[in-house]
């Protein structure tokens, strides 16, 4: 089990190198960064007093198109989706090995990847109001449906998906430490 971990098998399976734990680790650290400029949009919107629309975080004032953000927001997200699809192929291996547990695998899946589907789907709706109206007002479906204020919405799309995310990761770390420390005997 150790060894598939640490990189022994590489040559059989991407979910097997040292190259695909690099990626799950460049996953879950820029997304960890992406749910902290969530945190600073609501430390904007209720600490610091600024109005919602205007609560872009840092990358939000840099990064702009049509006079909002949303075009960012609507990349990062398909790409992060798309990541993590690859991890929901990649990660059913450490699953069979017993590396991950099946619990683990189905949160990620489910709360992961399937909750990133959603938030992405509202990204969409988002853009098509974009291009509508030639930027904002754009809300998405959870918006208007549940009245809730997209900083929030958003932050906890984000939220849910990455601690999904971080779960399987924390088992595969567990799974490389012990793997070096059996290797090191």
């Amino acid at each position: 089990m150790a060894q598939v971990v640490i990189g022994v098998r590489a040559q059989k399976s991407f979910a097997a190198s040292s190259r695909f734990f690099l990626f799950f680790a460049t996953v879950v650290t820029v997304q960890g960064i992406h749910v902290i400029e969530h945190i600073i949009q609501l430390l904007q919107v209720y600490v610091f007093d600024v109005p919602d629309e205007d609560a872009l975080g840092f990358l939000g004032y840099i990064i702009q198109f049509n006079g909002t953000e949303e075009w960012l927001h609507l990349v990062f997200n398909f790409t992060y989706l798309m990541c993590l699809y690859v991890l929901v192929v990649a990660l059913r291996e450490y699953v069979d090995l017993g590396v991950i547990p099946p619990w683990s695998y189905l949160t990620f899946a489910i709360a992961g990847a399937g909750v990133e589907s959603w938030h992405m789907v509202e990204h969409i709706v988002i853009i098509s109001n974009v291009i509508r109206h030639s930027g904002c007002p754009c809300p998405g479906i959870g918006d208007r449906a549940l009245s809730l204020s997209d900083t929030i919405l958003h932050f906890f799309y984000n939220a849910i998906a990455y601690t999904a995310t971080v779960i399987p990761f924390w088992f595969l770390m567990k799974a490389r430490t012990a793997g070096r420390a059996h290797s090191d005997r």
